[in-house]
């Protein structure tokens, strides 16, 4: 049974053990506090993931990691320590925190109390639960059961979307037709044109890899054959080493489907979440198989219902077939994973067979995908080369996309239905086309073929088909532009891009207008390539005048006021390359000459609604700037593509660093100064309880001989009613700031994802989500502390079939030295990022 302790931490102080242990372990600054770390293991040594950490003293806490790591900040003096696990008996340990830090782990044993209840109770009902708990117990036979293998796997996607649904028209009278001069409708004609539409909206995606897997958790993909007919971005093409669907593990994450890990039907404490029963019993290749239905005890998104088939004797699963529905998925309304068993071995059962069925709903039509994967070719303890696995996780070869219908044929381990023959025809014959001569000039002749819409406002565009090329000029109503400092001006753009084949990319933009007000001209040249795709190699050159925003980050407000803006000619040049897995080097080089505007008339439109200050005046002065970017993201894994590297990101946090310098006296510039700034951020998922995220920055001006108005570090001023991005400014913050001395900030947000609440089954009809967070910083050459914490709901809601819009409503309180507590209320509007499958915070 859970103790008090615990019982206080899982029910009653969940989003204040967050915000503590985050003041406590993340936003400490105190000189004397000290830290606790270490490990919580079970009897055997193995990590207990995600076990809790309660202070008695402080009645909070902290949680471990995945792999049973945890970390905590206390002040010198004596604490009573309990560390506890669902499952486990908990225990308290005496800890004495003196001047330095501590390292402290611990063993729980199990405490089978709850579970033999639970088990005894259920077993009078029915024999399911029995049959489950020999799964569970034999289920670590399994998992080890191989070391590595070697498999040929092919993927089969298709995606089916229903046609907008139209009013029907009344059937034509035949007089009609009688009536009408000229050779009447062809019918077979209109039957291909509607045949062709339907076939316009089915998508495929045929692949063929081979899949490399070490235990416990290495995988590494081949892709050997790749082909792609019509949009893929609504197909689900799983990454191995992204999601492992293996069921005998206590929590299966599906990053990119669910918002939380799922616990496994057979997960070790799955009695507590489902409920099961046994619907029949059949034998199949002389072995009775059991079919156990499964279903959730209470609502919520870490569960799936459906059925096990289990292996009696063996207490294997010899398949299963689990639904996910919309509560708690990311894109889709309904997610169902069907997967089959085979014996490669007396004693080995591996996966032949997977099947991925979903689908969503958006605009009145209907998305329907499926995706299947067949496994053949085990090699059992397959020996790789030494650091074989590493960080690459998949290599698509350059051969893969061009196979032809041989390599197919040979290597599909089923026929293609009628529909997706039908497909691949219509589609292959459709590019065929597409790549002749004759119909990239009658493209290339249509696109470039000027038309008064886009003369006016569309703008007008040439293309070169064959070069991949595109050039772009502005269209006459964007000619009309807006500038705080004098308000309308007039002037075009044009815009030039080209990809090669290789991957690389070349952009270039040129801009020129005049002020109506002060006859006064602006313009830039832009040019940008990425010279090396795989190294993700920039380098960019920017010239130009303009006026710019001194505080570019600052609330919505304060840059529309006058006093933000500075006249800016400036010639910059910029480089960022990949020097090896996860580390980036950016270099920039800047020389600016800055004119005050207290020259120009500035009066707009805006003066009648914005209470406007007086610009800053400043002689004119020039500044050579050099900055250099360090970061290193340790571990990070990618993909390797032919021509490109797609970067997955990592477990671990991302480490940077910033120098950058004024030169004083070089190129004739006024200015010297030299600033130094560290962060570190981290995306992390905390197992069923949601997902957090974390960012920690401190920086100085070390020289600041001559540092002017411009160049201050900056902090951004909240905006009215509008929540700001969480992880890098405040939400109640009345004022911008600025630092030359050192500075600290760090911000913290935890979404639950429906942990706190989905257990309430009128509050999860709504699909509301409980959001926490906090904020603090210091500045040190004025004292200044200011900290804030902050709590809401967010929904979500589809804009499409894969876009996706969350809205949020908080509630903040900050707290500063100088001023007595302030309250708050904010709305934000956050847009998923369809590539990254992510939101911004």
């Amino acid at each position: 049974m859970h103790s008090k302790e615990e019982n206080i931490l899982l029910l009653n102080s969940f989003t204040k053990l967050l915000i503590n242990g985050l003041l406590l372990s993340l936003l400490a600054t105190g000189g004397f506090a000290q830290s606790i770390s270490g490990h919580v293991y079970d009897q055997e040594g193995k990590p207990i993931p995600y076990a809790n950490v309660f202070i008695r003293e402080h009645a909070n806490g902290t949680a471990a990691d995945e792999r049973g790591r945890y970390f905590l900040t206390l002040d010198p003096g004596v604490y009573h320590l309990v560390y506890s696990s669902l499952g486990y008996q908990s225990v308290t340990v005496e800890v004495v925190v003196r001047d330095g830090p501590l390292v402290k782990d611990v063993r729980l044993a199990l405490s089978t109390t709850e579970l033999d209840e639970i088990v005894v109770k259920a077993t009078k009902k029915d024999p399911a639960y029995e049959i489950i708990q020999n799964v569970i117990a034999n289920k670590e036979k399994y998992l080890k059961g191989v070391q590595s293998y070697r498999a040929d796997v092919y993927v089969k996607a298709t995606e089916v979307v229903d046609p907008k649904k139209k009013k029907e028209k009344p059937a034509p009278d035949e007089s009609d037709d009688l009536s009408r001069s000229g050779p009447p409708p062809d019918p077979f004609a209109e039957e291909r044109k509607k045949e062709q539409a339907r076939l316009q909206n089915i998508n495929l995606v045929e692949m063929q890899l081979v899949l490399n897997y070490q235990y416990p958790d290495k995988y590494k993909e081949e892709r050997t054959g790749y082909k792609a007919y019509g949009n893929k971005g609504g197909l689900y093409i799983p990454l191995f080493s992204e999601i492992d669907f293996n069921f005998y593990h206590n929590l299966v994450s599906l990053k990119g489907i669910a918002e939380v890990p799922v616990i496994s039907p057979v997960s070790r404490f799955a009695i507590l979440s489902y409920k099961y029963k046994l619907e029949e019993t059949t034998r199949e290749n002389g072995l009775f198989v059991y079919k156990i239905k499964v279903t959730p005890r209470k609502t919520g998104d870490a569960t799936c219902h459906g059925y096990v088939y289990v292996n009696d004797s063996l207490w294997n699963i010899n398949r299963l077939e689990l639904t996910m529905e919309k509560g708690g998925l990311r894109f889709y309304d309904r997610f169902t994973i069907k997967q089959t068993y085979e014996q490669i071995a007396e004693d080995l059962w591996l996966p032949n067979r997977q099947e991925f069925t979903y689908e969503t709903k958006a605009g009145g039509r209907a998305f329907r995908g499926n995706t299947v994967l067949y496994f053949t070719g085990y090699q059992r303890d397959y020996a790789f080369p030494s650091r074989f696995f590493g960080n690459e996780v998949a290599v698509t070869t350059k051969e893969a996309y061009g196979q032809d219908s041989t390599f197919w044929n040979r290597t599909r381990p089923e026929a293609l239905s009628s529909d997706q023959q039908k497909v691949i025809q219509y589609r292959d014959s459709v590019e065929a086309a597409h790549k002749t001569k004759a119909y990239l000039d009658s493209m290339e002749a249509k696109f470039n073929k000027i038309t008064p819409g886009e003369l006016i406002y569309q703008g007008i565009g040439f293309r070169r088909e064959a070069k991949k090329s595109q050039l772009y000029i502005a269209p006459i109503l964007g000619m009309i532009n807006f500038e705080v400092i004098g308000g309308f001006r007039l002037g075009t753009n044009v815009w030039y891009f080209r990809r090669f084949e290789n991957g690389r990319m070349f952009n270039t933009q040129a801009t020129f207008n005049v002020g109506l007000k002060n006859s006064d001209w602006n313009g830039s040249l832009n040019f940008w390539t990425r010279y090396n795709p795989y190294r993700l190699g920039d380098f960019s050159v920017r010239v130009g005048r303009n006026f710019q925003s001194i505080n570019s980050f600052d609330a919505y407000l304060s840059q529309l006021r006058i006093s933000n803006f500075i006249l800016h000619e400036h010639i910059d040049l910029f480089h960022r390359i990949e020097l090896f897995n996860g580390f980036y080097l950016g270099a920039e080089l800047g020389y600016h000459n800055r004119h005050s505007v207290d020259n120009f008339d500035r009066t707009s439109i805006l003066n009648r609604v914005i209470k406007e200050d007086d610009p800053i005046e400043f002689q004119n002065y020039q500044a050579l700037i050099t900055t250099l970017r360090l970061s290193y993201t340790p571990w990070q894994r990618y993909m390797r593509e032919p021509n490109q590297k797609v970067v997955l990101g990592s477990r671990f946090p991302t480490f940077s660093m910033v120098h950058r310098r004024g030169w004083n006296g070089l190129a004739g510039s006024d200015i010297d100064f030299d600033y130094l700034e560290f962060a570190v951020d981290q995306n992390l998922t905390l197992s069923t309880l949601g997902n957090s995220r974390y960012n920690i920055t401190a920086g100085k001006f070390v020289n600041s001989r001559d540092l002017r108005y411009v160049d201050l570090k900056r902090f951004r001023r909240s905006d009215p009613f509008l929540y700001s991005d969480p992880l890098h400014s405040f939400q109640l913050l009345d004022s911008a700031l600025s630092a030359t001395d050192l500075f600290f900030e760090a911000h913290y947000i935890h979404h639950f994802n429906g942990a706190m609440i989905n257990n309430i089954p009128l509050i999860k009809k709504t699909r509301i989500r409980t959001v926490a967070g906090a904020g603090t910083m210091w500045l040190a050459e004025n004292g200044y502390r200011y900290s804030e914490v902050f709590g809401g709901v967010e929904r979500i809601f589809k804009l499409g079939a894969r876009r996706r819009l969350r809205l949020g409503v908080y509630g903040v309180v900050s707290q500063t030295n100088r001023l007595a507590p302030q309250t708050g209320y904010k709305v934000s509007f956050d847009i998923i990022d369809t590539w990254k499958r992510d939101w911004s915070y």
